[in-house]
């Protein structure tokens, strides 16, 4: 409605023009030296116009035709940052398809006009592992550092990733331990050197790391729980193979309390006293650990060796709250047959086969039936033992 009224007042103004026009077109006269120019006032007016159109068309061509070395020069580097991008994107899919030798030929094609050179460098890196060429991994890390030295964390992260999947375990502390300097508080880099610990089974770095670990949240409560227990267990199993004893002495006392009596460590410790032939100290500690909290690898452990006399009556008294324990029957048996008690050792035993055959159980009475003179039932039992042992495997 609105472009309608406007044509209209268009049109309207057009023919009220047009009547002045023919009724008084008007007179100009204009004199240099010799030279005049008569026309119409309207002509003039009109002429003016073309002329002003035409001195703006002209400026504006000029200003076009100076400006074209830098749009042609802009529009060539938008070109080639595109470019640059298309083979950057071809680059990441070969490497995501394992493609590793083209995946590094196009992120390296692309860096001079890429606007991401820290991934392409990094990318081609990981490729360069791939393709078991370190030094060219090395090189390209060392030229992502350089062109963003702001990302040396990412950088060094990278490059200590690389170093522990390729099982470079010394280049890979010294990159972490420098990264720890930079960021002491990281969460990567402290999981990182947990991973490398635990590949060199460095026990006492790792028991070092672990108040870092929690402070930090770096693994889930769980999985702390889980890797203190094992840290201090595989370091005692370590130390006593080493022959260390004072070490694994001194490592067992400074457990935290809450593995001061887990079965798992204190199996490993016990067995190092037996190595020792530390009986009493051995029984002491099972006896402690066995009244706070029942344990079936403790309980067999407890049954393994003969002491004194006051075993006995400790693991019968523990019958009362763990009647259905196979492993305390088979731990009574043994001790039983320590102390000559053959009809009790009899009864204990075939006890705990019946709750739960073992090969262990099977084997103890066919000793004991052997100690009894009665070969026959000693061979039967040897023989279930034996064809437990190879049914279970």
């Amino acid at each position: 409605m609105i472009r309608i009224l406007v044509a209209f007042f268009v049109l309207l103004g057009s023919v009220y023009l047009g009547i002045q026009l023919n009724h008084d077109p008007g007179y100009v006269l204009i004199a240099i030296n010799h030279w005049t120019v008569e026309t119409t006032l309207w002509v003039m007016l009109f002429s003016l116009l073309l002329l002003f159109l035409i001195f703006h068309f002209l400026l504006q061509l000029c200003h076009k035709v100076a400006k074209a070395p830098r749009a042609l020069c802009e529009w060539n580097s938008k070109r080639l940052a595109q470019k640059a991008q298309a083979t950057t994107r071809k680059g990441l899919i070969e490497y995501s398809e394992g493609y590793w030798h083209k995946a590094k030929n196009h992120l390296i094609q692309a860096l001079p006009n890429t606007d991401t050179p820290l991934l392409n460098y990094l990318t081609a890196a990981r490729a360069a592992q791939k393709m078991g060429d370190s030094q060219q991994r090395d090189h390209y890390l060392r030229e992502a550092q350089h062109c963003m030295p702001e990302a040396k964390i990412a950088v060094e992260l990278t490059q200590a990733q690389l170093q522990l999947a390729n099982r470079q375990w010394e280049q890979a502390l010294a990159t972490l331990r420098h990264l720890q300097d930079l960021a002491p508080r990281h969460p990567y880099v402290l999981k990182l050197l947990m991973n490398l610990y635990e590949e060199v089974r460095d026990w006492p770095q790792l028991i070092a790391l672990l108040p870092d670990l929690k402070k930090c949240q770096v693994i889930s409560e769980h999985d702390y729980e889980q890797l203190q227990k094992n840290t201090y267990q595989r370091a005692i199993i370590d130390l006593t193979r080493q022959h260390q004893d004072e070490a694994v002495t001194n490592l067992f006392h400074s457990l935290p309390k809450s593995l001061a009596y887990n079965a798992d460590i204190v199996s490993a410790y016990v067995r190092y006293l037996y190595e020792k032939q530390e009986y009493s100290e051995a029984e002491a500690l099972l006896r402690r650990c066995l009244r706070k909290e029942f344990d079936a690898q403790l309980i067999d452990l407890y049954g393994l060796f003969y002491n004194n006399e006051q075993q006995l009556s400790f693991a019968e008294s523990l019958l009362k709250k763990n009647p259905h324990s196979a492993s305390l029957y088979l731990c009574l048996g043994r001790l039983c047959v320590a102390q000559h008690l053959w009809g009790k050792a009899k009864h204990y035993l075939q006890q705990s086969n019946e709750l739960n055959p073992t090969p262990s159980a099977y084997n103890e009475l066919g000793k004991l039936y052997e100690k009894l003179n009665d070969s026959l039932q000693a061979c039967e039992n040897f023989r279930k033992g034996l064809e437990l042992t190879i049914n279970t495997n």
